[in-house]
């Protein structure tokens, strides 16, 4: 995703087990944490602990607090899912474990109290930040309230069972709850204060733009500068119609936010034409700076996209590596198609190439084929000296490619539409059969790269690239395996469609829109600061706490 990239958040994205295997979770961990910490009580404790209490303990310190507060978060918070709610109290039950095997080894009762009332405090800490980060910081009041239901649960529990017995003052109970309600007061005045300085810098709250991805909200970012970029249109048809668009944007940065799903939106738009018209997007060279501002600007990328002049003859596919970089490409008439690949770099400035390069000359296509989840973090800056290196090996190939002949054209081409939208197209020239493989993701998993390889005893050539997309932070934290049997379906089709063809290339600006430019940056450094100085805030707390409770 790129180092400037908000890529914390693929860190943090996991998926959430579904509530019927929660619930069950919860009830059957209520017991064996009862079993466990009486266990522990009994060795190391000088308490004798009845048998007959394990059932009450399971149920009033393990069970009824976290299903309370799982079903109440999710009612009180307006569109918390269900499943995030109970899976917050299933983080708050281990924390309870945890603290309850901590306990076991307090040597007074003084300590003893201090970690009972840590406890309390750290519960609700986790749902201040836990719910401030997933609904937003505007909601704080309501997250005060609801995120105390919980401790509040468990502190009743407590003194049911012992915090009445244990001789200490009405002070000592007073100033252990203030100690509570003073935590939970700095927690809060620290993100607002985090917030406040992100949101004085980008205007956007980083709450929530957190809360947005996490939910996949679709946003507009009020950031950016008009721009008119460029849409390049290639055209395949061979009686059916394949177009692929190629705007001068950048699929980002997250989610509904901006244009993270202008990928999908293209391919749908492309797909849901008249019969035997289909299309795919494909991904230039350019980086997070050429996102858009607005994901209803789609649609003004979508206008832009043409109906290109189409001719009847190509070059076969033309391919040199350079070292750092390789390229393949063909012409097609007295134009050029071209793809690139640059191993070890994940995005390129969009003046590195194509500074000095009409769009409607040259096509040139990022394949973007990195692994997925551990692709490169390296971008090449416009004006750096890699960057003209790397401007002189594709000034050097186009040089190479403008010699190649021109022979009859054929192809062949299928659009698999799937949870992962792939595209195969394959180009017959000269004797010559290449293929294409795209999918809709941000990298390549490894299963598809073995799927590339089996085809390449079927082809002359192989190539496979990614869109780029940031449609999903769920998909670009989790994905490990892609939809092969999509990708072989569209292979087999695409070969048996292949005929005599022609194929077109033009390109035209869009309508005035915003990209976010270095708006970008400011977002991403705000980001960045935002958790950073989160964790040191909680870091600082929880020492002052223990602190303040224990000494």
């Amino acid at each position: 995703m790129g180092a400037d990239n908000v890529d914390v958040f693929q860190r943090l994205v996991f998926s959430v087990p579904a509530l019927s295997r929660q619930l069950p979770a919860i009830a059957v961990l209520a017991l064996a944490y009862s079993v466990v910490a009486f266990a522990a009580f009994s060795a190391f404790t000088p308490l004798s602990p009845e048998p007959s209490t394990l059932l009450p303990i399971a149920v009033l310190l393990f069970l009824l607090p976290f299903l309370f507060a799982g079903e109440l978060f999710h009612r009180v918070l307006p569109r918390y899912p269900r499943t995030w709610s109970f899976f917050l109290a299933l983080i708050n039950q281990f924390v309870t474990f945890v603290y309850a095997l901590i306990l076991s080894g307090a040597n007074d009762v003084g300590n003893a109290w201090s970690i009972v009332w840590l406890l309390f405090i750290t519960i609700y800490l986790i749902n201040i930040l836990a719910l401030v980060l997933s609904t937003g910081i505007d909601r704080y009041k309501r997250i005060l309230v609801v995120g105390l239901a919980e401790p509040a649960a468990l502190i009743a529990a407590f003194y049911a069972f012992a915090g009445g017995d244990l001789g200490f003052t009405t002070y000592r109970h007073v100033f252990a709850f203030a100690s509570l309600l003073i935590a939970a007061a700095f927690l809060v005045l620290v993100l607002g204060i985090v917030d406040y300085l992100i949101r004085s810098n980008t205007d956007v709250s980083a709450f929530e733009l957190t809360s947005g991805i996490l939910r996949n909200d679709r946003a507009s970012l009020d950031l950016g500068v008009e721009a008119e970029p460029a849409v390049e249109t290639l055209a395949i048809d061979n009686g059916d119609r394949l177009t692929l668009a190629a705007p001068w944007v950048h699929p980002g940065p997250l989610g509904g936010f901006g244009g993270g799903q202008l990928s999908g939106n293209v391919i749908d738009a492309l797909n849901d034409g008249a019969e035997g018209e289909s299309g795919f997007f494909l991904h230039v060279p350019c980086t997070h700076k050429e996102d858009l501002s607005n994901p209803d600007d789609a649609e003004t990328i979508l206008d832009a996209v043409a109906d290109p002049d189409c001719v009847a003859r190509a070059s076969r596919l033309v391919h040199h590596d350079y070292g750092e970089i390789e390229f393949h490409g063909r012409r097609i008439g007295d134009k050029q198609v071209i793809y690139l690949h640059g191993e070890g770099i994940d995005d390129y400035d969009t003046g590195v190439f194509m500074g000095d390069v009409d769009e409607s000359e040259v096509l040139l296509v990022d394949l973007h084929k990195h692994d997925l989840q551990n692709g490169p973090e390296k971008e090449v800056l416009y004006g750096s000296s890699e960057a003209d290196r790397l401007k002189r090996h594709f000034d050097d190939f186009r040089d190479r490619l403008a010699d190649a002949p021109l022979r009859d054209y054929a192809a062949g081409f299928a659009v698999r539409r799937a949870d992962q939208d792939v595209a195969a197209l394959v180009e017959s020239v000269d004797g010559q059969e290449v293929l294409l493989m795209g999918i809709d993701t941000n990298g390549i998993t490894p299963d598809v790269r073995e799927l590339a390889a089996d085809y390449r005893e079927e082809f002359d050539e192989v190539l496979v690239f990614s869109t780029d997309t940031h449609a999903s932070i769920h998909e670009l934290a989790n994905t490990t395996r892609s939809d092969t049997d999509a990708l072989r379906e569209a292979v087999e089709r695409a070969a048996d469609d292949v005929a005599p063809a022609t194929v077109g290339l033009t390109s035209r600006t869009t309508r005035p829109l915003k990209l976010l430019k270095n708006d970008y940056n400011g977002l991403v450094f705000s980001v960045n600061i935002l958790i950073r100085l989160t964790i040191i805030a909680l870091a600082m707390l929880y020492a002052l706490l223990v602190i303040w409770l224990f000494f």
